[in-house]
């Protein structure tokens, strides 16, 4: 999906020297102090956009198109916590066991340290909803073109078909 494929973009620039790190020894979160939600909401949008665009404009009797799209919400980070607990084992004269694990009530924020600055460790990152597609493009007049488009916005960012519109884009003697 193209939230797969986002993924792996983000990836490749975290390591290759974007804002993000990997926390080491840990399990692949991330710590990112440096780049707001808004932003990565912004930029995974047009992410999608461009992404969108190349594909449609490759189907034949699409043509050109310009995509927008929108988010319901700015997606969700799941900070790591510690829990404090504590195991006892007790064995009884007639050869019985029983074990008791009792978990404290507080929970602390797992931070990690990046040039001397403390973030919290993000254990999981969901990204933003994909809310509504609107696809205006040169081939949006023919139906077979239409059912195409719809289609394939379903399948990649699985929006429902109400959710998505697509239009006929006016030529430029139309225009003028």
């Amino acid at each position: 999906t193209a939230e797969k494929a986002y993924n792996t973009a983000q990836g490749e620039k975290e390591t290759s020297g974007g804002s993000g790190r990997t926390a080491s020894g840990d399990s692949g979160g991330t710590a990112s102090g440096s780049q707001t939600s808004e932003e990565g909401e912004q930029e995974y949008v047009q992410y999608l956009e461009k992404k969108l665009e190349n594909i449609l404009m490759q189907m034949d009797g699409v043509g050109r198109v310009d995509v927008m799209i929108t988010v319901s919400d700015g997606g969700e980070q799941i900070v790591d916590k510690k829990t404090t607990s504590s195991s006892t084992g007790e064995r009884d004269s007639g050869g019985g066991e029983r074990s008791v694990t009792e978990q404290a009530g507080e929970d602390s924020t797992v931070y990690v340290e990046i040039a001397d600055e403390k973030y919290p460790y993000v254990q999981k990152e969901t990204l933003p909803t994909v809310a509504g597609v609107v696809v205006v493009a040169e081939g949006g007049g023919n139906p077979a073109a239409v059912s195409e488009i719809s289609e394939s916005v379903q399948a990649l960012l699985k929006v429902e078909p109400h959710r998505i519109r697509v239009v006929k884009m006016c030529s430029r003697e139309e225009s003028e």
